[in-house]
């Protein structure tokens, strides 16, 4: 029985029993689909609380004891951790290149606005520069001082 998934030894304890997986589905109150998942051992999607419940309450009813089931919800509990570390990490690693990306355009927003500044300041104090061109004469560029 070890070497067998615990959703085939659910739909054969259903076979043995003659119920078909609507028979479940009704029992459990969930959709036909949800057993089916169950007896591919694909996790249905839903809460993994969800799952374990639908996983006993259908051992339960085709007659399946703890022990048999217990292992395989003891292993998707550790998939389902495992799974929300590594969302976890994937989630903090998102929020700090999103983070760089804002300190980024601030920075640029800052520079945008003192550049700006800056010119309005220097725009005003335009007419304090002295034009050189007003005291080199241009006739003087060609002749040679002796």
């Amino acid at each position: 029985m070890d070497n067998i998934s615990l959703g085939a030894t659910l739909a054969d304890l259903r076979e043995q029993m003659g119920l078909t997986q609507d028979d479940i589905a009704k029992k459990i109150y969930v959709r036909k689909t949800v057993v089916d998942d169950i007896e591919k051992d694909q996790l249905p999607y839903a809460p993994l609380v969800f799952v374990k419940s639908y996983i006993s309450s259908y051992a339960e009813i085709v007659g399946l004891s703890a022990e048999h089931y217990q292992p395989y919800i003891n292993e998707l509990s550790k998939q389902a951790k495992l799974k929300k570390d590594k969302t976890q990490t994937q989630m903090f690693i998102r929020k700090k290149q999103g983070n760089a990306i804002f300190v980024f355009i601030l920075i640029l927003i800052i520079l945008c606005t003192l550049s700006v500044t800056l010119y309005y300041v220097n725009k005003d104090n335009e007419s304090h520069f002295i034009e050189i061109s007003h005291y080199v004469s241009p006739s003087s560029f060609g002749h040679i001082n002796s």
